[in-house]
């Protein structure tokens, strides 16, 4: 016993000394300690679009077992995973509504960078359907992270929802949302708290475009096929965005699966084909590329084609619309992105049945059209810094022709060429920073020429320049504070730098000046509740504009005609101010109240009174202001989603009147109610996934009317008698014997039209086939025939006068179908 007691303790002991010496061992021979080195595995979590994740959880664990390293992904989508062992590990990307990314990687000591991304996946959990709501999640994902921008986001699934004019209609369904309104059927134009329409930022994949309508401004020119979100910020936008005061609208395209398919529409209006596919390795390879996708897409209008044999019909349309994403090795997304559109009005050849009086037709021919090209690049630098590099080429063009007389021509143009770079670096947990700056070359021309004679011929070139600063900052997790600057610089003609500083024709020094103008600001968020689903938000900022459309927004259908701010018209400076209120329920229910101040400073308008010797006087230079409250409630899940909207909405502007006789020959201001200044706008968008796989969507619109200038009375135009002096009535003339009259016009915008309302629907019916999907759809829009005033017509040659109008749409049906294969 006593033996076996002692070699029991011996054996303890010398496994002691063992170990001892092991370590003494260890800490003796060079790069031993070394041996088991630790690393660190960083990069990005991305949702299917590839877009940064934010709040997914990654997990690494030991191939061999072992115990497992956990990291949550930050508002950019970074993750950083840190004292793993050299060797084989296993990376999860996990986040509610998205089937996990799986990696396998051979950890190396040292730092590496692995992107995860998630793709879409439906939970089944006790009959409760859990779909991938990355759109609404972006909503989400700014209202978590972003202090004062309202964002509002319609998904492609929802703009196919909402009834359009013989087809989804991206701009028609941004005309549901809080804040936006719409003065007319035959116009997509909107306008957003109290701004025009030309003061609205539109973006195709980060590219500015013009004009984005067709039939001026009956209807967009984006494919809806193609179209993965509509994103409107309508207020509260951070430093990094300027050129435009109102909002800013990002429509982004889809940019398609990694595998081949297709997309067919017909409607009404128009026949469009959609295909996307991956990128061919080579390519790919060739560019240092992982992975890639490409789009093309194309639609045009078919009743020239349609009627060929039975008339000329003078009207079509063509888009095409193309782009390609890749994916970089270092986690790196590049992105092209182009677009050319066409309208060409013929009435060159026109010849209606029934009209046998030639030349009773006006020939003329009418082009216009938009270009964009654009690559972005986006690329993180190490593990905190990403980069965005964005090179975009815009133009606008229109001509008006009449192929009887060769040397009358009316032409608009704008183009831009812009380069841009952001640099955005997350200090810390509770601070990004973000950086940037970007140029902008633009140049118009507006010309008139009839009969060898130039009516007006105006236009120049300018550079604009920006740069800003802003930081996110959370002292606390109930608090966000954004502080910003943004510094916008014009050089080029831009004489004038504010309203009144226009500079007189014959005025001294040189014709080029610099224009800078600072722009602080403001917006600080903070959260209610031990969930913080609910916050209270400020805004407040300066927002700054050099581009102008001289486009007359009462014109039912009109196109833009643009000119820059100049010696003569002075950049639109808008000082705005905005508090709301925010509150999630869950992922089913949002709600929010906003009620917002905002000014204009050196809006223009049409100078009724102006001397066609002088270009200083063409445009009138005024202000105004607009204010009001959006409420919006919106449900996010279940067969029936939707959203109500209510708008209130006090809109002004102040001018000078040239009509009128001032005081030291300065004219006195009047004040009016533009035309947009609806001041009560209800919208009801509801869509219920009925059985039998029948999809609906309803819009109710409710508007109080826009305001319009009522004639007063008409008068007979009399002509100065030279030989016996006074006034006498015109003599007939043999082939007009009519005696001239003329309208007195009432007070600028004093009456209103009657309330507008008007009900639209949309059933859709998928049928799913082995070869893909075939989708029937029927749209009605105006379903009770509601006759909404367009105009009023007054006739003063009967006693009493009466009054006579047009209507806007009436009950219109329509048909198409789609297909996906």
């Amino acid at each position: 016993m006593r033996t076996l007691a002692f070699r029991l303790i011996s054996t303890r002991r010398l496994a002691r000394l063992a170990l001892a010496c092991a370590a003494l061992a260890c800490a003796l021979v060079p790069g031993r300690a070394h041996a088991q080195e630790t690393a660190t595995v960083t990069g990005r979590v991305l949702n299917p679009a590839g877009e940064p994740l934010e709040g997914a959880a990654v997990t690494a664990t030991p191939t061999a077992g072992g115990r497992a390293r956990r990291a949550t992904s930050g508002a950019d989508g970074a993750y950083r995973v840190t004292g793993l062992a050299p060797g084989a590990w296993t990376l999860r990307a996990t986040r509610l509504g998205f089937a996990a990314a799986v990696e396998q990687v051979a950890v190396r000591a040292g730092e590496q960078r692995v992107e995860l991304r998630l793709s879409d996946q439906a939970l089944v959990l006790d009959a409760v359907e859990v779909l991938s709501r990355r759109d609404s999640e972006r909503e989400r994902t700014r209202f978590e992270t972003e202090a004062g921008v309202t964002t509002r986001v319609i998904t492609g699934d929802e703009i196919k929802m909402l009834p359009g004019l013989g087809e989804a209609d991206v701009l028609r369904a941004v005309e549901v949302l809080p804040g936006v309104v719409s003065t007319s059927d035959f116009s997509s134009a909107f306008n957003v708290r109290g701004g025009s329409s030309d003061q609205n930022l539109i973006l195709l994949d980060g590219f500015t475009i013009f004009n984005p309508f067709h039939l001026g401004g009956l209807f967009s020119v984006f494919n809806s096929d193609v179209i993965a979100r509509a994103e409107l910020l309508s207020g509260g936008f951070g430093a990094e965005y300027g050129g435009r005061v109102s909002s800013v609208l990002t429509v982004e395209s889809d940019a398609g699966e990694e595998r081949f398919g297709a997309d067919v529409g017909v409607s009404v209006l128009a026949s469009r084909i959609a295909l996307h596919s991956a990128l061919p390795d080579p390519i790919v390879n060739g560019l240092g590329g992982e992975r890639g996708s490409w789009y093309l897409s194309g639609r045009r209008s078919y009743f020239d084609a349609l009627l060929r044999p039975v008339t000329d019909f003078p009207y079509h349309l063509t888009d095409l619309q193309a782009g390609a994403t890749m994916e970089t090795a270092g986690g790196g997304r590049l992105q092209l992105t182009g677009y050319i559109g066409e309208d060409v009005l013929d009435l060159s050849n026109f010849d209606p049945p029934g009209e046998d009086d030639e030349g009773s037709i006006l020939k003329v021919r009418w082009n216009w059209g938009n270009d964009v090209a654009g690559v972005r690049w986006t690329q993180p630098l190490g593990s905190r810094w990403v980069s965005e590099t964005r090179l975009g080429f815009s133009r606008y063009a229109e001509t008006l022709t009449f192929p009887d007389f060769d040397d009358t021509r009316f032409a608009s143009s704008v183009t831009e060429a812009a380069l841009r770079q952001d640099f955005t670096r997350q200090v810390s947990s509770a601070l990004t920073a973000q950086a940037g700056g970007e140029v902008v070359r633009m140049d118009y021309e507006n010309r008139a020429d009839a009969g060898g004679t130039t009516f007006f011929a105006n236009g120049r070139d300018g550079i604009f320049g920006a740069a800003y600063g802003q930081v996110s900052w959370k002292p606390t997790p109930a608090w966000i504070v954004e502080p910003g600057l943004r510094m916008d610089v014009s050089r080029g003609g831009a004489g004038a730098c504010a309203s009144g500083d226009a500079v007189p024709d014959d005025a001294d020094g040189p014709a080029e000046r610099t224009c800078v103008l600072l722009s602080p600001r403001l917006a600080v968020k903070r959260f209610l509740g031990l969930r913080r689903d609910a916050a209270v938000k400020l805004a407040v900022g300066r927002y700054v504009q050099f581009l102008h459309s001289i486009r007359d927004e009462a014109l039912p259908v009109s196109n833009d005609r643009w000119v820059l701010a100049d010696r003569n018209v002075p950049p639109v400076v808008s000082d705005q101010v905005q508090l709301g209120l925010e509150k999630y329920w869950g992922d089913a229910w949002y709600a929010s109240a906003e009620a917002y101040y905002r000014t204009y400073d050196g809006v223009t308008d049409f100078n009724l009174a102006d001397d066609p010797n002088l270009t200083s006087d063409d445009l009138l230079q005024g202000e105004g202001d607009s204010y009001g409250v959006d409420l919006l409630v919106r449900r996010n899940t279940g067969r029936l989603t939707g959203w109500t909207t209510i708008s209130l909405l006090r809109a002004e502007r102040t001018f000078p009147d040239p009509l009128a006789r001032g005081i030291d020959g300065v004219p006195p201001t009047v004040t009016f109610s533009p035309i947009f200044d609806r001041r009560v706008d209800v919208d009801l968008v509801l869509q219920y996934r009925l059985p039998g796989a029948l999809e609906t969507g309803l819009r109710w619109n409710y508007g109080t009317g826009t305001p319009f200038t009522r004639p007063v009375a008409q008068v007979v135009g009399f002509e100065t008698d030279v030989a016996d002096g006074g006034y006498r009535l015109p003599r007939p003339e043999a082939d007009d014997p009519d005696v001239p009259y003329y309208v007195v016009p009432g007070d600028r915008n004093r009456e209103r039209y009657p309330a507008y309302h008007r009900l639209d629907l949309t059933v859709r019916r998928p049928y799913v086939r082995r070869w893909g999907t075939l989708t029937p759809y029927l749209q009605v829009l105006n379903v009770y025939n509601q006759r909404n005033v367009l105009f009023y017509f007054f006739n003063y040659d009967k006693s009493p006068p009466t009054r006579s109008g047009i209507s806007m749409f009436p009950v219109l049906p329509s048909i198409g179908v789609e297909a996906s294969f």
